[in-house]
């Protein structure tokens, strides 16, 4: 089930990269299961419109073999993208391989890219959403601007050791560990309790 909660990361890529909850190499719970999830949670990102997303829901019901080759091909981004995030985090080089997922898709996504002015501001928008693989363009646009304009020094990873989300952490001075403070924050503040208690 996605909701607004699942939004917590402060960039649409890392939000799209924690629709899978717990940690990769544990239990895990995949909130993209079939391709309608994919443009649900679109439109909630505002990745796109609902108008575009309902569009798109009649395309994948008269092609659901397309439908379900571009989910599985965006859980293969998503994991490219937690790939190149987790590596950073780590300090070491991101696979090879993920980069040019990452690329391939920044390369796909741009060339959908438009600027429209309303007489006085400019602002990205995209041209029609007519392929099935829309609800992943601003994702991978969000992507390498965050790659690429230095906000990677406030990129930190959920201190909740089953949880993984990784986020932004806007706070003066670095000291946010949750990716959300009424789930994980919550659960920690419960579970450190409950030891102290013990004793």
């Amino acid at each position: 089930m996605i909701d607004e909660t699942d939004f917590v990361a402060g960039a649409l890529s890392l939000d799209f990269v924690n629709t899978v909850g717990g940690i990769r190499s544990g239990p895990r719970d995949d909130k993209l299961e079939r391709y309608d999830d994919l443009l649900e949670w679109a439109v909630l990102g505002g990745a796109l419109a609902r108008r575009d997303a309902e569009a798109l829901a009649a395309r994948a019901a008269r092609e659901p073999a397309e439908a379900a080759r571009e989910l599985e091909e965006a859980k293969a981004f998503r994991e490219a993208l937690h790939a190149v995030f987790a590596a950073y985090l780590a300090g070491v080089a991101p696979p090879q391989k993920s980069v040019d997922l990452v690329n391939r898709r920044i390369g796909t996504a741009l060339s959908h890219a438009r600027l429209e002015c309303d007489g006085k501001h400019y602002a990205w928008s995209w041209n029609a959403a007519d392929t099935l693989d829309a609800p992943l363009w601003a994702v991978a646009r969000n992507a390498g601007e965050l790659l690429t304009v230095g906000q990677l020094s406030r990129l930190t990873e959920c201190a909740s050791d089953t949880c993984g989300w990784f986020f932004l952490d806007s706070t003066k001075n670095h000291s946010r560990r949750w990716c959300d403070m009424k789930g994980c924050g919550n659960r920690d503040k419960v579970r450190r309790y409950r030891t102290k208690a013990a004793h």
